[in-house]
């Protein structure tokens, strides 16, 4: 231990790099002695220490270090490291395989899809149905919408008979134009179109407006009221897009006909008569039934990827919007590939729905 009562210590000025000394008092040497004192028994392993030592003046003193055994202490550094890396590499050896690895977005968000329909089927059957917001969905779903829809269908319906009535007329096959447009109408082209009409227009307003819930947490304030989200907020939703889908599609279907007929009379002078009863033998039963389920099946598909994607919407407004897009786009796919699925279990073999239509 240093007994002296004065320290003297190189002090680096700012001034052309030169060295100057500093003389201290005998208590400011106690201190330093002292502060020397406990870091060597702390660390047992220095017999003096190094500080820094703030002058009035804003200039460092650095003072001399004299390190005891400093193979001791690089030998103890080099095996305090190694006892570390080891039992890091336990702790990952111990960790399940697994434990880090975290699924997709895509992924839980299509789980979570599977488990709300769930939900909704379950509650509907209890009757746990919140009848005001179901009627204020129905009207934001149906009436709402029936414009845009029916002005679709109407020029769907004209194009299809541009397309079919200049082909047939050249082969003298007039009188099986009814049958062939009442056919891709009824069975593909009204479902379909509606629900890519309802997909961009409602599936988009249900998940940017439970997006934007989610991320304000009013959802959360549902739970805090005991309101469960899925009953007040989910299953409204989902029943009255798959009650309004259908007749929708119905209304869609009529006036697509309508205009088909219209055009074909006024410009191929092709009689309104003629294509109408050749609609009549084409069209069964089981195609309007066919059409209505497969309009129901699209309005779950509809309600519930969108409400999903909006109740898991994370990241503010921009994660709002990212959802909105995702939900649309995953619907749409969602609904062709349902509706090759349905198609294939609902028209299975030979039709004979042309030859009747030919009479």
């Amino acid at each position: 231990m240093v007994g002296a009562t004065e320290i003297e210590a190189p002090l680096f000025s700012g001034k052309r790099g030169k060295k100057k000394s500093c003389c201290y008092s005998r208590e400011e040497s106690v201190r330093f002695q002292v502060f020397s004192h406990k870091m060597h028994h702390r660390r047992g392993l220095m017999s003096e220490t190094s500080s820094l030592i703030r002058c009035s003046r804003g200039r460092t003193l650095l003072s001399s270090v004299q390190v005891t055994d400093s193979s001791s202490f690089a030998s103890l550094w080099i095996r305090g490291r190694q006892q570390g890396s080891s039992s890091k590499e336990e702790e990952v050896q111990s960790k399940p395989f697994l434990a880090n690895w975290k699924p997709p977005r895509y992924l839980w968000r299509a789980l979570a899809a599977f488990i709300i329909a769930g939900q909704v089927i379950i509650r509907s059957i209890r009757g746990r149905v919140h009848v005001r917001n179901t009627l204020q969905q129905l009207e934001l779903v149906g009436p709402r919408s029936l414009g845009v829809s029916l002005l679709t269908a109407s020029f769907v319906g004209m194009v299809f008979t541009i397309q079919f009535v200049r082909e047939f007329a050249r082969l003298g096959l007039t009188r099986s134009v009814g049958g062939v447009l009442s056919l891709a109408l009824a069975r593909e082209l009204s479902p379909v179109v509606t629900a890519i009409i309802m997909a961009g227009r409602v599936g988009s307003a249900f998940a940017a407006e439970l997006g934007t819930m989610q991320v304000s947490e009013q959802t959360d304030t549902l739970r805090v009221l005991r309101t469960d989200p899925v009953d007040y907020l989910v299953t409204p939703r989902v029943i009255a897009s798959c009650i309004s889908l259908p007749i929708l599609t119905v209304m869609c279907f009529s006036v697509a006909m309508a205009a088909s007929v219209l055009l074909a009379d006024s410009v191929y002078n092709v009689s309104s008569n003629i294509i109408l009863e050749s609609a009549a033998r084409a069209l069964q039963p089981w195609d309007l039934i066919s059409t209505s389920i497969k309009s129901v099946v699209f309005g779950g598909i509809i309600s519930i990827v969108s409400c999903t994607w909006g109740v898991t919407t994370l990241g503010g407004a921009k994660g709002v919007g990212e959802s909105t897009t995702s939900a649309v786009v995953i619907s749409l796919v969602c609904i062709f590939i349902a509706d090759f699925i349905l198609s294939w279990l609902f028209f299975q073999g030979a039709g004979d729905a042309l030859k009747a239509a030919m009479g």
